[in-house]
Order: C-alpha cells, then structure tokens, then sequence
C-alpha cells in the first residue's frame, strides 16, 4: 500500500515564510548560487512544495533542500 502525503493549503504564516527562507538561503549559499537564478527559483519551489506536502521541521526541510 503506497502512502500519501496530505498536502497543505493553509497560509505560510511569517514565522514558517521566515524559516523556509534561511534554509533557502543557506543552500544558495552552499550552492554559490545567485539569487536571481533559475536554479534558485527551482530550489525555492521545491522548499515551498516541501513545506505544504507535510514536512515542518527545520531539519527535515533542510534536508530535503540537500536532495533538490
């Protein structure tokens, strides 16, 4: 049986927009990436879509960056 993830559309409130962005910017960091980058819009996206399929953690979604 294949489990599912329950997606979010709830609001990203100021506390969770202000945790995914210092992952973000970590990893743009990590990454020497622009800010202004197709790559960095892709990372982005993916961190938001992350964050709304469930995973809150600051650990788990820096991790899931890693995998991006």
């Amino acid at each position: 049986m294949k489990s599912e993830r329950v997606r979010s559309f709830d609001p990203i409130g100021p506390d969770e927009l202000k945790m995914i962005e210092k992952i973000f910017r970590s990893e743009l960091q990590f990454r020497a990436l622009p800010l202004k980058s197709e790559e960095a819009q892709v990372l982005a996206a993916k961190l938001i879509e992350a964050y709304q399929s469930g995973i809150r953690d600051t650990t788990d979604l820096a991790a899931a960056a890693k995998r991006c």
